[in-house]
């Protein structure tokens, strides 16, 4: 406080005490008090209370979030519990593991097949498919040349059920006297008898070339006799056994003159690379008609090929061509399987096998039979080598009738009478289910092989 004249204070003095008195302070001492005294002070007074506002119950912000955290949580919970339902259903079901019964044994035995079996013999079928394929090879030379007329026939034996043997060049004459020769010597199998009478003739086919070069040898159809009988003065015999041409096989390729030709080594180039396409396109149009229920050996496929006569009616011979011919002999497989089951197995009580490496059996016919006329052909005998191997059949469809909904105490049983099984294993989920899916698509059966 400027302005203001402070004058220090001075003790007063009292008469008859020799205490000064000292004045009184400006405010009045206040005793002392604490803190928390004041605050109750405070507290009590009723100037210092609040009037209460009454408001509407509300949730606090607390309150909301845990309640919304809950029912995020339940949805997940319900998401999940339905996606590990819909997982249980989805990959429900059961997977049964099989090792079928395996054997093995050693082959080496003849069989005897027929056309038309009588019983439980064994039957055989055949089918041929032809193929032809030609390719152009340059001519670059030109050559004098002769060729021979040939083509096949099928010589005939009406004259008695005795076989009769042709040597080779045997001789075939037409009825305008052209002669052909026999390529190979052949054996023309009896005529079938019936109470002392042909009632069939016995047949075999054969090649022949023309005895002499020219296009006067080129014929279709024609009849032929067999000279040497008539010479031999055995007249019966000689009306007896005749041969005709074929006529999807006609007799030609007969020529005599000058022509351009390829060189020698492009013709056998061209041969070559010829017959290895016409052997894969046979056998593979073969394989594809033979029904599944029927087996067939390596061995049991005849192949032949033939080159075709070149068309000499043009000045240049510039193609080669070549005809495959695939034959194939085929038995069903439940019956030829039963067949070589009885030779290597006699005492088998078992359940049913089947032979797995059919390819790797080596096969062979007893008697030739790719100059045969397949169709004549009425009995076959052959012989069979190898190591067969025999896995057990399984029917998976009877399996999984046989276990569908049942408990796996059930399926072992089962599976212990199955003299074709070795062992099985059955999977099923989920893991703690215990009985076979009541869906039988549900069950896959799958056959491990040992």
């Amino acid at each position: 406080m400027d302005g203001i004249n402070k004058k220090p204070m001075q003790d007063m003095f009292v008469s008859g005490n020799t205490m000064p008195a000292r004045r009184p302070s400006t405010l009045p001492q206040v005793e002392s008090t604490s803190r928390t005294d004041i605050s109750d002070r405070i507290t009590k007074n009723s100037f210092f209370e609040k009037t209460p506002v009454k408001t509407s119950p509300s949730f606090s912000p607390e309150k909301k979030t845990s309640r919304g955290r809950m029912w995020f949580i339940l949805f997940i919970v319900m998401i999940a519990m339905g996606g590990i339902l819909f997982a249980m259903d989805y990959f429900s079901g059961a997977t049964v593991k099989i090792v079928p019964v395996v054997k093995e044994a050693s082959l080496n035995h003849e069989f005897t097949a027929e056309k038309s079996p009588t019983g439980n013999a064994l039957a055989f079928q055949y089918m041929s498919l032809e193929e032809t394929m030609e390719k152009e090879v340059p001519a670059v030379e030109e050559k004098k040349v002769q060729y021979k007329a040939s083509g096949k026939v099928v010589i005939y034996n009406a004259y008695n059920g005795n076989s009769q043997r042709l040597i080779k060049n045997t001789r075939l004459e037409t009825p305008d006297h052209k002669i052909f020769r026999i390529r190979d010597s052949v054996v023309v199998p009896g005529a079938k008898m019936v109470n002392g009478k042909v009632a069939n003739p016995g047949s075999v086919l054969a090649v022949v070339d023309a005895d002499l070069p020219g296009k006067e040898y080129n014929i279709g159809l024609a009849d032929f006799t067999i000279p040497g009988f008539k010479e031999s003065k055995d007249l019966e015999r000689y009306a007896k056994f005749t041969a005709r041409s074929m006529e999807n096989f006609p007799i030609q390729g007969g020529f005599s003159g000058t022509i351009k030709v390829p060189a020698l080594e492009d013709v056998a180039k061209v041969r070559a690379e010829i017959k290895d396409a016409l052997k894969e396109i046979a056998l593979k149009k073969a394989e594809a008609e033979i029904p599944e229920e029927v087996s067939f050996f390596p061995g049991s496929i005849v192949l032949t090929f033939e080159e075709m006569s070149p068309d000499l009616s043009v000045e240049a011979a510039n193609k080669v061509a070549m005809k495959a011919t695939v034959s194939v002999f085929f038995f069903d497989t439940q019956l030829l399987t039963e067949k070589i089951m009885d030779v290597v197995f006699p005492d088998y009580a078992g359940g049913p096998l089947t032979v797995r490496n059919i390819p790797e059996i080596s096969f062979t016919f007893n008697e030739a039979v790719d100059n045969v006329v397949l169709s004549d052909i009425s009995r076959i005998t052959f012989t069979l080598r190898g190591e067969p191997s025999f896995v057990g059949e399984i029917d998976t469809k009877k399996i999984t009738a046989e276990i569908v909904g049942k408990g796996k105490k059930d399926f072992n049983t089962f599976i212990e009478s199955q003299k074709n099984i070795q062992k099985a294993d059955a999977v099923i989920r989920p893991f703690w289910e215990t009985v076979f899916p009541t869906d039988p698509t549900q069950i896959e059966i799958k056959i491990v092989e040992g």
